[in-house]
């Protein structure tokens, strides 16, 4: 084993309700009400969702904009000044998983290569970096910057020779059975991962 490829979300990063439920009712003191700004605001989440599903915003550039676009319209609906969302990241409301940092330890301590594969915005490492994850990783591979995401076996490929790995020196971890499957029939050593659980030696 050689390198290790990592899924983002549900492996090293899950959704912070906590923080999205504050953000919410910061909001709400302006005047909207906490029910319309907790709407918007999952509104907003579901607009990235479906940005990084189209695989339409390929750039940090064109992020910056699509994120000015949402906070405006946002701003609008809560009717407040722009100003009060500025700044807005759909990873401000994620929290570092049980044990992720723990496992990335685990990884580069056994001296391998280690890349993060997400089907995500171009700003893949800048949230990782916001957490405090960014120092293990070699390489950051989001779905929207390739123009490909997982399953397609194309992800893993890209991912894999920019890492200058093969599949068969390669340990893979997503909370996706999809995903999974799709690393293993490429010859990964690919498994399912949950939060909390150990990683065995191989």
């Amino acid at each position: 084993m050689r390198g290790a490829l990592l899924d983002r979300d549900g492996v090293l990063l899950l959704l912070d309700e906590e923080a999205l439920y504050k953000k919410a009712l910061e909001l709400s003191a302006y005047g909207a009400g906490l029910e319309k700004a907790l709407a918007v605001l999952a509104q907003a989440m579901g607009e990235i969702l479906q940005a990084v599903r189209a695989l339409k915003v390929r750039t940090l550039a064109e992020e910056a904009r699509f994120f000015a676009t949402l906070t405006q319209k946002a701003a609008k609906e809560l009717r407040l000044p722009p100003e009060r969302l500025q700044g807005f990241r759909y990873y401000h409301f994620m929290r570092k998983a049980p044990g992720a940092e723990a496992l990335l330890q685990h990884l580069k301590a056994r001296g391998l290569k280690v890349g993060v594969l997400s089907n995500t915005l171009p700003s893949l490492k800048e949230s990782l970096v916001y957490h405090g994850l960014d120092g293990y990783i070699d390489g950051f591979f989001a779905s929207c910057a390739m123009g490909v995401a997982k399953p397609d076996p194309k992800a893993f490929l890209l991912a894999l020779n920019g890492l200058g790995l093969s599949p068969e020196e390669t340990l893979y971890l997503d909370d996706d059975p999809e995903n999974v499957e799709t690393a293993q029939k490429l010859g990964l050593r690919a498994a399912v991962y949950v939060p909390h659980q150990s990683v065995v030696d191989s």
